[in-house]
């Protein structure tokens, strides 16, 4: 037994690990920092000639691709109406809808929603909750743009909703909501 004194601390000694033939080194316990890093050419397109600027342009030609076309919006369209009448219900937050409405939309269902929250907490509580459905739904695309109509049964109630979808990199994105 090695007798140490209390309070002192002995030197560790950090051996690395052999390494054995054939085997690829290994790597550094932390990555190496970078200074500096240099993507490209040294040279800005300020500093170069026309000449120059059409050789790289030459050596790198941009291919085009194809847009791949719009899905059919009506199952998109039918779906979002049902969750936004779900959201003025209170059935459902309006943030899980952020990504098929445009943020102005969104704003204007989140302060309505709100409102009738409100005014619903004064009347007392509704009748019983049943599931929105989608009774009919009728549309129009016209090259990037579709608008519908759809009709919803919400407790009971038959309710109409006017839509104009819009695209927006590459995906349907509802532009205009107009509930009745």
């Amino acid at each position: 037994m090695s007798s140490t004194v209390p309070g002192t601390a002995r030197p560790l000694r950090v051996v690395g690990v052999p390494q054995r033939p054939g085997r690829p080194p290994q790597a550094p316990t932390h990555p190496p920092r970078v200074r500096r890093l240099r993507l490209g050419s040294d040279r800005t397109f300020a500093d170069a000639d026309d000449a120059d600027v059409a050789e790289l342009a030459a050596a790198r030609p941009v291919a085009d691709q194809p847009v791949p076309p719009l899905p059919d919006p009506t199952a998109m369209c039918a779906t979002v109406v049902r969750a936004a009448v779900e959201v003025l219900r209170g059935d459902r937050p309006a943030a899980q809808l952020a990504r098929w409405l445009t943020p102005t939309v969104l704003e204007q269902l989140t302060e309505r929603a709100r409102l009738l929250r409100e005014a619903a907490a004064s009347d007392g509580p509704g009748p019983g909750a049943r599931p929105v459905q989608v009774r009919r739904i009728r549309l129009e695309r016209r090259g990037d743009t579709a608008e519908a109509t759809v009709v919803v049964e919400d407790r009971g109630r038959c309710r109409a909703a006017a839509v104009r979808l819009e695209a927006r990199r590459g995906q349907w994105r509802l532009a205009v909501l107009e509930l009745g």
